[in-house]
């Protein structure tokens, strides 16, 4: 597969989060709302594979809005990410 999906805007508005990866590049994703704007947006952070985010270093984070509109970009970065790392 050398294409990134992510679950459907019903998986984060229900406040879950995921872990992914393509080739070398992983990343976590969860739905956060601040407490400023009261809107959720999906927080993204990548690193480079293999050993987990927490034995890693966080080379890039986004934020992106739970909408349709925001899980579209929310893949195109990381697709975008991972082909810098791979």
């Amino acid at each position: 597969m050398n294409t990134i999906e992510i679950p459907t805007l019903l998986f984060w508005e229900n406040g879950n989060s995921w872990y992914g990866s393509l080739g070398n590049a992983r990343f976590f994703i969860r739905p956060e709302a601040p407490e400023e704007a009261g809107e959720k947006h999906l927080s993204v952070q990548l690193w480079r594979g293999p050993l987990t985010m927490d034995l890693s270093e966080i080379i890039a984070t986004a934020a992106f809005p739970v909408t349709e509109d925001g899980l579209a970009q929310t893949t195109a970065w990381l697709e975008e990410q991972a082909a810098q790392i791979n």
